[in-house]
């Protein structure tokens, strides 16, 4: 046996040195040769995510984000953001960060952009108590900036184990920093808006950010509520679909 590997190693050097004086200073890395040093070919996000056990429930997952410090700012919040809802909704509607109202009280979407939110829900004839709501941020970034990348990549497992956990059937997306971070994509919000998405098979529909649609007054606020109000219709239609 001994024997063996010492001619499979001889044979190997021999290989190696003839593709030297080729020319060829380095050799592809077969899926092969990945799979023996390890390298199972997924990224750094997802291997973050593999490495943090998932909770049993999101009670558990709760508990566990409450003490989170994966990133800077759990030094000027508050208090966390988890998110509410029922464990089991069918619909998850997914924000950008937590404002500075969501920051004092530890609720999700409860200053101005919170009631609009409400409003649009009841005009396609959804109960905010149906929907479980959160944010790709659990912490308030301080003066309401956009969130940074780290920032984004550092809370992203927790916002996975809350899909994982609640299982919906349909995800809405307030706004470009949620429809990227999910998508993965850097494509426009204009042209993510108006069809179906998929994340791991669960159906995603895009629409604007009611904080966005507040920042406007007059015409172009209506504009931008007649817009999203389109992409509401379409959110309407499929999630009648999961009561049938």
């Amino acid at each position: 046996m001994a024997r063996k590997i010492d001619n499979l190693i001889e044979e190997l050097d021999a290989w190696l040195r003839f593709h030297k004086q080729m020319g060829l200073e380095s050799l592809p890395v077969t899926p092969g040769i990945k799979s023996f040093l390890g390298d199972s070919g997924t990224s750094q996000d997802d291997q973050d995510e593999k490495n943090i056990e998932i909770p049993e429930s999101l009670e558990k997952l709760r508990k566990t984000i409450q003490n989170c410090k994966r990133c800077n700012l759990h030094k000027s919040r508050h208090n966390v953001v988890f998110g509410e809802g029922p464990p089991d909704a069918r619909l998850m509607i997914i924000g950008e960060a937590p404002g500075k109202e969501e920051d004092l009280t530890g609720r999700p979407f409860v200053g101005a952009s919170g009631q609009l939110l409400t409003k649009m829900l009841k005009a396609i004839e959804i109960d905010r108590k149906e929907v479980f709501i959160t944010s790709i941020l659990k912490c308030h970034p301080p003066g309401n900036r956009t969130p940074k990348a780290d920032e984004i990549k550092s809370c992203m497992p927790f916002l996975m184990m809350q899909i994982k956990l609640i299982k919906p059937k349909l995800i809405l997306a307030l706004g470009t920093v949620a429809a990227h971070s999910l998508l993965k994509t850097n494509e426009g919000l204009k042209k993510l808006r108006g069809r179906l998405h998929y994340l791991n098979g669960i159906k995603l529909i895009v629409t604007y950010h009611p904080a966005y649609i507040l920042r406007f007054a007059g015409a172009k606020q209506k504009a931008l509520k007649a817009e999203a109000w389109n992409d509401l219709q379409l959110l309407q239609r499929e999630y009648r679909k999961l009561l049938d």
